[in-house]
């Protein structure tokens, strides 16, 4: 993700869209709030595994499905749904339960 959005908001953008998502992931679920509280520097993703693998497995897969979810939902609304979709296709595949565009006909 870094690497696609780097170009388009800047690594201090990205750095800042990490930091805010985690904030907001803590401050929306309050049981995520000493995995933030855990997290020292601005974006070091061998900090935030660190921190994941001492939680329970699905604590720490709430908090990543809840990190990535938050984090594009905010990207969603800096710079719209389908730059953001075509930014991350690589990146970010929708959930099995979604259904695709094209599928969606009365």
């Amino acid at each position: 993700m870094r690497a696609a959005l780097t170009p388009i908001i800047g690594q201090q953008g990205v750095i800042a869209l990490y930091r805010r998502s985690l904030h907001l992931c803590a401050s929306t679920h309050p049981r995520l709030a000493c995995t933030y509280d855990n997290l020292q520097t601005p974006m070091d993703l061998i900090e935030l595994k660190t921190v994941l693998v001492e939680q329970d497995e699905s604590d720490a897969q709430f908090f990543g499905e809840m990190l990535l979810t938050t984090l594009y939902e905010l990207l969603t609304t800096l710079i719209g749904p389908s730059l953001t979709a075509r930014l991350l296709r690589g990146v970010w595949q929708p959930s099995l339960s979604e259904t695709p565009s094209q599928e969606n006909s009365p």
